[in-house]
């Protein structure tokens, strides 16, 4: 796997890319743009430090194995977060291949579709649960993440 690696001000993203990255709508640097921007949101809404990330596009097998060891789950998922606690950096495990299934078997557009799977990410990052306070901190970051790539 090449890795092709951006550093964005002080949240330093990096963008592991697969061969099989044409599933994603966008380039490895327009990803390392959504994600800075959702996590300079999430911090500002959440009243946390900057969040840094390091995003990883990944397989199925990948994202399965992760799932099994560190979240007791069966099977692939789309996207897990890891975060990384105080002054480490977060990870977010993104799998190309359930995405791009989850793109047709539920006629998602490709571009909204990943940007919403990282916002949600990003919310578990910023160390939220899911509910009421996730879903404002997660649209916040969709739109900011939507701004940033347009």
């Amino acid at each position: 796997m090449k890795a092709i690696r951006f550093a964005l001000d002080e949240c330093v993203v990096v963008v592991e890319y697969p061969a099989h990255a044409w599933l994603s709508p966008f380039a490895p640097r327009e990803l390392a743009v959504a994600v800075r921007a959702m996590a300079h949101t999430a911090a500002n809404l959440t009243c946390s430090t900057s969040l840094s990330v390091d995003l990883h596009l990944v397989d199925d097998a990948a994202i399965q194995f992760a799932n099994r060891k560190y979240m007791a789950c069966a099977g692939p998922t789309n996207v897990l977060s890891f975060p990384g606690g105080e002054g480490m950096r977060g990870i977010l495990l993104f799998s190309l291949d359930t995405f791009g299934r989850e793109c047709l078997l539920y006629g998602q557009e490709p571009a909204t579709h990943i940007l919403r799977l990282l916002a949600h990410g990003m919310g578990h990052l910023a160390g939220l649960g899911h509910g009421a306070v996730m879903d404002t901190v997660c649209a916040a970051c969709f739109e900011a993440a939507r701004v940033a790539v347009d």
